[in-house]
Formats: C-alpha cells, structure tokens, sequence
C-alpha cells in the first residue's frame, strides 16, 4: 500500500499539534521538553510546526515527558 504525501502531511501536522497542546497545557516551555528529552529545540519545534516527521523512539520519549499515553499524540484521546 503506497501512502500518499498528502496523508503524511496530515499526520504530521496532527502529530505536531497534540504535542504542541499537551505541552502548552502543562505550561512546558518548548527549551525545557527539549532538555527533558534530549531532542534539538529546533527540531521540536519542527515536529510541532507539523514540517518534520518524527521517529517512534522520539514520540515515546515525548509521550513520557509529557505524562500521556503515545496515542495521544498521534491523534486518539488517550492520558
């Protein structure tokens, strides 16, 4: 099955949103999640931008740092 650079796109930018929200939510400035999580600022804040696609092991570190389930960020309702 070939995925389509549209559909992608959709979840990048849905991923990047959720991150953005969670983060935001608990008053996590962008500098400190990236220190937490040993990824770049600036490649955070691409994941959020939706403009960089994110890698398991990074959505995992993420997921923990921000206390909820990966599926919350990829576009479920799980805590």
């Amino acid at each position: 099955m070939q995925y389509s650079t549209h559909l992608l796109r959709h979840w990048r930018f849905t991923i990047g949103q959720n991150i953005h929200r969670h983060r935001s939510q608990q008053k996590l400035p962008l500098r400190k999640l990236a220190r937490l999580t040993s990824i770049n600022e600036s490649r955070l804040d691409q994941f959020e931008l939706g403009k960089n696609a994110i890698r398991m092991d990074e959505l995992l570190k993420i997921a923990c740092v921000l206390g909820v389930e990966t599926v919350a960020l990829i576009g479920g309702s799980g805590k």
